[in-house]
């Protein structure tokens, strides 16, 4: 079969590599679409996370059942499926309390198993789920990206009533902003610095938006927007430590900051005093606890509108046009998915 293979450091090649063979409790799945994250960049560009190399690339994917292993149960081929990159142990001492998302032995998709950017590729039975079919696979390949960004919201703990702030105006940003209206929050406010982005994520309206282009100061602008009030809860979906300092001033007493992107390094400048004064919480947000489900839902929730955020489709074998656009279209693009034969 044809995958893209991450050879070494930003060296995504198209390789042949022999078809992978399902496991006794996996899916072999022919891979209809994938779309494309800013983690899979980050990867080839950074490997963060010292991915042993080569690799076949790609995390959020969906496609057709071709074959079962002999323990699976409730899928058969030919179901149409969407998969969850992250595979937890469900034998560490995480999985065991509960948190199988930060699994001590995880396996992960492009990362330590071949990955979607394949035209096959095999998944544990209980990581898919079928594919809705007021979906197209496209957007169901969606599902991973939604988990992760209803943690980053469960995190920052949103309530009904309460004033929502979201840092960022990347996929993740976005996609965030449309899902926090499921939490029937007072306002939401999207800061970033891309127009048409913004757009995608306003939402008939739903969504307040703050241009950061346009403002020397954007504390004060949120404050405005939240007449005086300030926000409940925040989510890093841009690593600055400009939004971590933004985050940390309007956060009212007791808030909530939920960082699902960290700054460059990790490391972020942040006023203690204020999170001493305020009793403020910080959290991180990294996968999600199972709510793959949840995700599939509010992916067919037409008043969320969460499939506008795929702007571009290309073939499989304009891999290369997908991520050029995908990384450098901030003023077009949002999710590019790239579509099998």
């Amino acid at each position: 079969m044809k995958a893209l293979t991450l050879q070494k450091h930003d060296g995504l090649v198209t390789t042949d590599v022999p078809k992978p063979i399902p496991g006794p409790d996996e899916l072999l799945v022919k891979t209809k679409a994938a779309t494309i994250c800013t983690s899979d960049i980050n990867d080839m560009k950074y490997n963060p996370f010292n991915i042993a190399l080569p690799v076949i690339m790609g995390h959020e994917g969906a496609g057709t059942v071709e074959a079962v292993g002999e323990l699976v149960a409730g899928f058969k081929p030919g179901d149409e499926i969407t998969a969850h990159p992250v595979i937890p142990c469900k034998q560490c001492e995480s999985c065991k309390s509960g948190l199988e998302h930060l699994c001590d032995d995880m396996t992960h998709f492009g990362i330590n198993k071949g990955g979607v950017f394949a035209e096959y590729f095999t998944i544990r039975s209980d990581r898919a789920r079928k594919k809705p079919e007021e979906l197209t696979f496209a957007q169901s390949a969606l599902m991973e990206p939604v988990c992760v960004c209803i943690e980053g919201i469960e995190r920052a703990a949103v309530k009904e009533g309460g004033n929502v702030l979201v840092l960022g105006d990347g996929p993740f940003g976005v996609m965030t902003s449309k899902l926090c209206q499921s939490y029937k929050p007072g306002k939401v406010i999207l800061t970033g610095r891309h127009p048409f982005r913004m757009s995608v994520a306003g939402n008939g309206g739903a969504v307040q938006t703050i241009n950061e282009r346009l403002t020397d100061n954007i504390t004060g602008d949120i404050l405005e927007l939240t007449g005086g009030r300030g926000v409940d809860s925040a989510i890093m979906c841009v690593g600055s430590n400009s939004a971590a300092e933004a985050a940390i001033a309007v956060l009212r007493p007791r808030g909530t900051l939920s960082v699902f992107s960290p700054p460059e390094g990790g490391k972020a400048n942040i006023d203690l005093f204020r999170v001493h004064v305020k009793e403020l919480n910080i959290c991180g947000s990294c996968n999600d606890m199972d709510c793959l489900d949840k995700a599939l839902e509010l992916l067919c929730d037409k008043s969320l509108n969460l499939q506008s955020v795929i702007t571009h489709e290309f073939a499989f074998d304009e891999w290369r046009k997908a991520f050029n656009i995908a990384e450098k279209g901030k003023d077009e693009a949002l999710k590019v998915a790239m579509i099998f034969d």
